[in-house]
């Protein structure tokens, strides 16, 4: 198939609305999905890698995954800004400007 340039924009968004952009198959959108959900199964530290697990399994090992991240950025000490320190940088040159005046 051999790409056909249009005359203006408009005829390109009505080409896409229209359908005859570059549709993927219902095939090759499937495929696509579960490489998606095994690419998944391999993330989630969870999962079983050892055997194949069903989608819905898959989906809620998933979510958990995703309650106990969740809970582990919660739990976790938020780090502090040394403000002490950013406060001295603009007093100490204040106080110079006001000492070379």
């Amino acid at each position: 198939m051999k790409a056909q340039r249009c005359a203006s924009p408009v005829q390109a968004i009505m080409g896409v609305l229209e359908g005859k952009a570059g549709k993927p198959s219902a095939r090759a959108e499937a495929t696509q999905v579960l490489m998606y959900l095994d690419r998944l199964q391999q993330l989630v530290p969870q999962c079983p890698k050892d055997r194949p697990v069903s989608r819905l399994e898959l989906i809620q090992f998933v979510i958990d995954y995703i309650y106990d991240l969740e809970e582990e950025l919660a739990s976790s000490p938020q780090p502090q800004e040394d403000t002490q320190n950013s406060d001295s940088v603009f007093e100490e040159s204040s106080n110079t400007d006001a000492t070379t005046s």
